[in-house]
């Protein structure tokens, strides 16, 4: 059985969908945004703004903490990392992005990218994450950038690689339902 299983998505795949419906199925704790929320925590920041940088890959031009020789977004990464870090002590997790798939390599997780066709995915945008018609596709290509950016950046790999992910599911085409009892029976049987 795996115990734990990472999450890389398109945005608007519906991937969030799919490890929340995993993780209840399976009793499995979610870290999801609660990691961004304990990460504000640990760096007594304001979730408002570190929310703008979040998977973020860290620019060239970069504010530095005082006394720190690390970028504002590889900080806000390197505190994730220690988070999920001491949430995999415990078995049975499923991670949401972060970079979880990169930072738990070590573990036995599951990798698995969730992605859909764009027609799909700006109908989510639209009808699920309740992005106004004429602002959803932009967005979609911009978080989908960013989030293939940031890892990019972390996981020296290809965010779309098919080496680096166990398993690749297209929700648009199999359902976001179907998703979660082939991954149930994946992390069940493994």
């Amino acid at each position: 059985m795996y115990e734990y299983v990472a999450f890389e998505r398109q945005y608007g795949s519906g991937g969030q969908e799919i490890a929340t419906k995993l993780a209840r199925r399976l009793g499995y704790q979610l870290y999801d945004r609660g990691v961004l929320v304990e990460t504000c925590k640990r760096m007594d920041m304001d979730y408002t703004y570190i929310a703008k940088l979040d998977e973020t890959a860290p620019s060239k031009l970069f504010f530095r903490s005082p006394g720190s020789t690390l970028s504002l977004e590889e900080q806000i990464f390197e505190t994730e990392k220690v988070i999920l870090l001491e949430a995999a002590e415990k078995p049975g997790c499923i991670f949401v992005g972060r970079c979880a798939s990169e930072v738990l390599k070590d573990k036995k997780v599951l990798r698995v990218f969730v992605t859909a066709d764009d027609e799909y995915r700006l109908e989510r945008a639209i009808n699920v994450e309740d992005f106004p018609p004429d602002e959803a596709e932009g967005m979609m290509r911009k978080i989908d950038k960013r989030r293939e950016k940031f890892f990019n950046a972390h996981a020296g790999n290809n965010w779309r690689s098919p080496e680096f992910f166990d398993v690749i599911l297209n929700s648009g085409r199999l359902g976001i339902d179907a998703c979660v009892d082939l991954l149930e029976g994946i992390v069940r049987k493994a």
